[in-house]
């Protein structure tokens, strides 16, 4: 059975992202119990050198709805003020209903197609190696590093948190 590039991307986004939200949540929930500030978590830092919980959220969806949406050909807008939990459990719900919305006549684009990059202009790439290569390395650096601030916090997740509902058949 060959994939396609949308078996390899929407629906890929989509799991990580849908158990983002929930993790998202339980975070708001352990912050609304009096147990950490929300302030903290926003702006909390791993390592002073590295970007805030914010940006790694931020970065999640750019490296996930985003590259989807260059891969269509059209554009998806970055999300901005995530200055609270709330905001950015929005935000990535909209990718999550972004990605429930695409069907793989959406994303038909060939593997070998030349995608143009914002960085360096006028740059391509092709479309697997812009995926495969590039966007989920990226993807799943901040997805994880968000998690980890998250843990490092005391929020209370674990691995089966960060894999979200994996679709397993059972056997017989």
């Amino acid at each position: 059975m060959l994939l396609s590039t949308y078996d390899i991307s929407a629906p890929v986004f989509r799991q990580y992202l849908a158990a983002f939200s929930d993790v998202l949540g339980k975070a708001e929930a352990h912050c609304a119990s009096g147990a950490l500030a929300e302030a903290e978590v926003i702006g909390f830092r791993l390592y002073p050198d590295m970007e805030p919980f914010a940006f790694q959220v931020r970065q999640a969806l750019v490296h996930s709805a985003y590259i989807v949406a260059v891969l269509r050909g059209q554009s998806y807008a970055r999300a901005e003020g995530l200055t609270t939990l709330r905001a950015c459990k929005a935000a990535v719900d909209a990718a999550v209903a972004y990605m429930d919305g695409l069907t793989p006549a959406d994303l038909s684009i060939e593997p070998s197609a030349d995608v143009g990059l914002d960085e360096p202009p006028g740059a391509t790439m092709t479309a697997s190696d812009f995926l495969l290569k590039a966007s989920y390395g990226h993807f799943f650096f901040h997805i994880t590093t968000a998690y980890d601030m998250l843990r490092h916090l005391g929020v209370p997740i674990g691995k089966d948190d960060f894999i979200g509902a994996c679709p397993v058949n059972p056997p017989g």
